[in-house]
């Protein structure tokens, strides 16, 4: 079986197929057509196994029986296969959504507004990032570093109040990105000696210069926010919280710094 890779094989699971209905539709590409005798001594697997395949492949319009007797199959071109199994996906999605969207609707609410949860990883961070954008109905406070900028595109379109730090004088992202209400405002041009007595103990944070743009701070209908710290680490931790007090620390916080950094012209 040295024709099909692995990962041809991978690939094909995951657009949707069987490992079995992904080395079965294969082979008939290599055989072009073939009868069952050919292919489950080809990949040396059960009779069985290659005729439940192959009800499977014939299913999704992936394979056609070309005769009866003998049963002869005959694989569908891959360009047409791909888009058949692309279709189906799509569909599968769009159902599993909306029938996902009713359910949280209609979800068991438990009271979470005090627990503080905490994210670990690349991607549980950037997939609360997301959540976060999309669930805001009336306002977002946000710093973000360059890198997450793209982020803003959840929010297109949106009529939302929203006041961003970002480090750096892009005043062209409103309208890049097509938000209605933005206030955007330079984190490069903040002086800590600002803030008075305070910053004697900022000033002691054992945070390198490199650092200081690499905040992210989402802040959504004063109801909802995360905080991913700017220290270098390989499972960037944040937290995430509903608790009303840090909010309204986390506001307190964010508007002072905002309030101390000058804001930028848009386009």
């Amino acid at each position: 079986m040295s024709e099909l890779s692995i990962k041809l094989i991978e690939s094909l699971k995951t657009m949707g197929l069987a490992e079995y209905e992904a080395k079965v539709y294969s082979t008939l590409v290599l055989f072009e057509r073939a009868e069952v005798k050919r292919i489950y001594e080809y990949l040396n697997i059960p009779k069985p196994s290659v005729y439940q395949s192959l009800k499977g492949l014939m299913d999704k319009g992936l394979v056609m029986m070309v005769s009866s007797k003998p049963a002869i199959y005959k694989a569908v071109p891959p360009r047409i296969a791909l888009r058949s199994l692309i279709r189906i996906r799509e569909d599968a999605k769009k159902i599993a959504l909306e029938e996902l969207e009713r359910i949280e609707k209609s979800n068991i609410e438990i009271e979470d507004s005090y627990i503080i949860w905490t994210l670990f990883g690349e991607n549980n961070v950037e997939h609360s990032m997301e959540e976060l954008m999309c669930k805001a109905q009336k306002s977002m406070k946000l710093v973000l570093p360059e890198e997450y900028l793209n982020y803003l595109s959840f929010a297109s379109n949106k009529d939302l109040k929203i006041e961003l730090i970002m480090f750096g004088k892009d005043n062209s992202i409103a309208k890049h990105y097509k938000l209605k209400n933005l206030t955007l405002h330079d984190g490069y041009e903040i002086d800590f000696t600002d803030f008075g007595d305070f910053y004697k103990y900022l000033a002691k944070l054992p945070l390198p210069p490199e650092q200081h743009s690499k905040y992210i701070f989402i802040l959504i209908d004063d109801n909802e926010f995360m905080y991913v710290p700017p220290y270098p680490e390989d499972t960037k931790p944040g937290i995430t919280s509903k608790n009303p007090y840090l909010i309204r620390v986390m506001s307190i916080i964010f508007d002072a710094v905002f309030e101390h950094t000058s804001e930028v012209r848009l386009n």
